[in-house]
């Protein structure tokens, strides 16, 4: 075996820049059934000593190994690995990475520009610059730079960076992050620094019921840069942002983050960020300005990137505008070409919506946005030429853009779409023979892609914000689907900032001050619990646990409190149960599970998911503490909204049904009643679904744990209102928020049905007991009436793999289990009798490198099972 090629990533990234204590990992080419049997981790400095090192160490473990020294502020580093496998085979490979200033003081200040007095006058963009010369040949240069609320930087007129709206969306007077980026190949003899800024959520002036234009941070916008320069002598100099810069007005006129841009190529001013510019009179000293207040941290995940271009697939004209479909609803901006005479203005809205008459509407998405324009960009014409632009400072959640004003003899070619989102590496695979399926697992990409903007937004038009029970719903097949460890622990920072001493958490995230007193109850502040331990399933980490143990016992003594009698009741509740009307406000008088069935299931799930944190890491005390409370949290929800003579829960529902199955407050002899209930109350509904969100995580989970995937295939594909099945053939690319088609339209929050794919159908899990696919469990939906399934996911041991194919009358399921990894394969019991031989002997072409058999044996579940150690199998049955 041995290391895959630019496979070593440090804290999960490629040749970082970090503030935080490093940790290691790397990928393997190369047999799954071959073994790493030692690795040894070296760090250096450039000179060679030695940091640090981890010895010998036997084990296949890969992922997640930690530095035990402390790493110095503003240094490189060269990261070794060296593994030997089971032949005493040795493969090796290298890396770097920096460290950033790691909380000491920067000599810079913060500025901004000098016309900028009052946050609310703060519509155009101040632009900033500053020339300096080199004294010699420089060996290194790095710029560590932070804008607020976002930033545009040049050396000599060339970006520094490929990325978008480069700041993420904090509590700015908690935390900042600031960025980092090596900059020497970009520096000359004599040199300029240009930098734009945009008012993002910093200085967001929107009038909306989040309260954002009352934000405690909300302030002016503003930067602070060093850029760091070693010469080959060995003398350093540093560049600092002060007031000697020099500040000017441009050609961005307004922006906002969610009203759009406008922008006067009029008002351009070239050369501007190049060295010798002349600086006339609309250029004065930048102003310094207060810090925003929040301590400053090195952004330590993917940043917001191109994702892909899509051009325009059709266009049609009325009123004097040209409307463009782009042929997949997205998050990002255009690259347009402009028509037209100099002076024309040009007004170019987007959205995801049409009227009746196939126009362009924002209504009702824009009826929170009482002020300014709403997803609108303005560009006026410099020239009788045709011009190309983008926006900066802002993004759209779009399919359409619709252009008016300028030339009218617009061409198919002038939009092209520029889908953005962080770049997270893809992990998870999954494909079906069934179209409908696979259009339903791109919907849930689609959606989770438009949505990962630097924060975990609920959606990609109207809010642009984190509601936390989105977040959470999602985050197990975002963990699945993407490498997104570094992005989830950046939104559990957030949340630890967001909630108070006494544990509660405002149902938005990062809050100006609203949430806090309602819509924030056990199930919207799940994520509390679910981001950090389906971060632990993935990776095994426990740093995961303690950074966020606090927090989790903050929020279950904060429910505690709330509850009356171990009950609890005060949650949002079912949130977009199916419903009809409009959805300005969604009419909660359709959700049909009680609030406190399902706020009392998740606070059973918070405490004993606190009690089993706690054993993790020692703390006997409140392991006992909380699994009692468990317990009695259990006896509660069963003695007051559960009929153990009909195994009815309180509502008698889908969703209250399957919360007592997924949260686990059923004993296990139960599972055949309840799941009997539950079918019952899916017939009694037509096949069709019955439920919002949260029933939405409950009733598949439950499904799937109970074998039922033939059930939750039938509420998917049921072709009538309510179903993802409607949603596809009313023109759905992306999820929406609502069953009947109204509100948003690209909408997140339902794409746990893709962790029930890989799960359930797939049959790809992770063993909480022996995290990071340790112990893979294996449990293919073979009959489920799918014919084709592929599926896989990369585990931190590799790939692992579980293919089927199920004509009616053979069956050949091909399954890799990763080196390092080993799995316990369940099938159905009604295979047995197909496979050759008695006393369950194999039935497989050929097994594992050593040819030990699988042998099958019963279990409680109508199935049967075999342990997998690592490798490939193919099975081949007549059924």
């Amino acid at each position: 075996m041995k290391i895959k090629e630019n496979s070593l990533r440090v804290n999960n990234l490629r040749s970082p820049v970090i503030d935080s204590n490093p940790f290691f990992s790397w990928e393997l080419d190369g047999s799954p059934a071959g073994h790493q049997k030692i690795y040894c981790v070296t760090v250096t400095r450039e000179n060679g000593s030695v940091v640090w090192t981890s010895g010998a160490v036997e084990s296949e473990k890969r992922s997640y190994i930690h530095m035990e020294e402390k790493t110095e502020p503003l240094s490189r580093y060269l990261c070794h690995v060296e593994i030997t496998d089971e032949n005493g085979n040795r493969s090796s490979a290298c890396s770097s990475f920096r460290t950033g200033k790691m909380g000491g003081e920067w000599q810079a200040k913060w500025i901004t520009g000098y016309f900028l007095r009052k946050r609310d006058d703060a519509l155009a963009a101040p632009y900033l610059r500053k020339d300096f010369t080199l004294s010699g040949t420089v060996k290194d240069a790095m710029l560590y730079i932070c804008g607020l609320g976002y930033f545009v930087c040049t050396i000599n007129g060339k970006r520094v960076n490929e990325e978008y709206l480069s700041t993420p969306y904090t509590d700015y007077s908690k935390h900042i992050f600031y960025r980092a980026f090596d900059v020497k190949d970009k520096l000359a003899k004599k040199n300029a620094i240009g930098v734009v800024l945009g008012n993002g959520f910093y200085n967001c002036f929107t009038d909306d019921p989040w309260q954002s234009r009352f934000a405690p941070w909300r302030d002016v916008p503003k930067m602070i840069c060093e850029l760091h320069i070693e010469y080959e002598n060995g003398e350093k100099e540093i560049i600092s942002s002060d007031p000697s810069w020099q500040s000017s007005r441009g050609s961005i006129t307004f922006n906002g983050i969610r009203h759009g841009e406008e922008y006067d190529a009029n008002l351009e001013m070239p050369g501007w960020d190049t060295y010798g510019y002349t600086c006339g009179e609309g250029w004065k000293n930048a102003r310094m300005v207060r810090p925003a207040g929040g301590e400053l941290l090195l952004m330590e995940m993917e940043p917001i990137t191109l994702r892909m271009r899509r051009p325009a697939v059709r266009m049609k004209n009325y009123d004097g505008k040209t409307l463009f479909d782009i042929g997949q609803n997205q998050a990002g901006i255009c690259l347009l070409t402009l028509r037209g005479k100099k002076g024309d203005r040009i007004t170019i809205k987007y959205c995801d919506l049409l009227d009746k008459d196939g126009k362009l509407t924002q209504w009702p998405l824009s009826c929170f946005i009482k002020n300014y324009t709403f997803q609108t960009e303005v560009y006026t014409k410099k020239s009788d030429e045709p011009e190309v632009w983008h926006s900066e400072f802002t993004y759209h959640g779009f399919q359409y853009a619709e252009i008016a004003g300028g030339d009218e003899n617009r061409q198919l070619s002038d939009v092209v779409a520029l889908s953005l989102s962080n770049n997270l590496r893809d992990r998870g695979e999954f494909t079906t023979s069934d179209e409908t399926i696979n259009k339903v697992q791109k919907m849930c990409i689609e959606s989770t892609r438009s949505c990962t903007m630097n924060t975990i937004a609920s959606d990609a038009v109207r809010e642009k914000t984190s509601w936390i029970g989105d977040a959470g719903f999602s985050s197990e097949q975002l963990l699945i689907n993407f490498a997104s460890e570094q992005f989830m622990n950046r939104w559990l920072l957030d949340l630890r900032d967001a909630q108070t001493p006494a544990g509660a958490v405002p149902c938005v995230v990062p809050s100006t001050g609203w949430g806090f007193n309602s819509l924030n109850g056990p199930d919207w502040a799940s994520t509390i619990v679910d981001s950090a331990a389906f971060l632990y399933r993935a990776t095994g980490d426990l740093s995961y646990l303690r950074e966020n143990y606090d927090m989790l016992r903050r929020h279950c003594s904060h429910i505690t409190q709330m509850a009356i009698d171990g009950i609890a009741n005060y949650g949002l509740g079912d949130w977009c149960a199916p419903f009809e009307g409009e959805a300005i406000s969604v009419n909660m008088g359709s959700f049909k599970c009680p609030v406190a069935v399902t706020d009392t299931g998740y606070y059973h799930t918070a405490v004993r998911t606190l009690a089993r944190w706690a054993k993790l890491l020692g703390k006997a005390d409140d392991e006992k503490k909380y699994t009692a409370l468990a317990d009695s949290i259990k006896k509660a929800f069963r003695s007051k909204l559960y009929d153990e003579s009909t195994h009815t829960v309180k509502g008698n529902c889908q969703t209250a049904t399957g919360v007592m199955i997924y949260h686990g407050l059923c004993e296990k002899e139960e599972y055949a009643p309840l799941i009997a209930r539950l079918k019952e109350q899916i017939s009694e509904q037509n096949g069709h679904l019955d439920f919002g969100v949260l029933g939405n995580k409950a009733v598949f989970n439950a499904l799937g744990m109970c074998g039922e995937v033939r059930t939750a295939l039938e509420l998917i594909k049921n072709p009538t209102f309510p179903s993802y099945k409607h949603w596809i053939d009313m023109g759905a690319n992306t999820l929406w928020e609502c069953w009947n088609g109204l509100g948003s339209r690209n909408h997140h929050m339902f794409s746990d049905v893709s962790a029930f794919f890989y799960k359930y159908i797939g049959g790809i899990s992770a063993d909480d007991d022996m995290p990071a696919y340790e112990h893979i469990i294996l449990r293919p939906a073979v009959g489920c009436g799918i014919e084709k399934v592929h599926c896989s996911v990369e585990t931190p041991y590799g790939k692992a793999i579980s293919d089927f194919e199920n004509d009616g009358k053979t069956l050949r399921l091909s399954l890799t289990v990763p080196s390092g990894s080993h799995a316990t394969l369940f099938l159905p019991m009604y295979l047995d009798d197909a496979f050759a031989g008695a006393a369950h002997t194999p039935f497989v072409e050929k097994l594992t490198a050593s040819g030990n058999a699988v042998r099958f044996t019963p279990c409680d579940m109508p199935e049967i099972k075999a342990d997998l150690p690592s490798g490939k199998y193919t099975f081949t049955a007549k059924i």
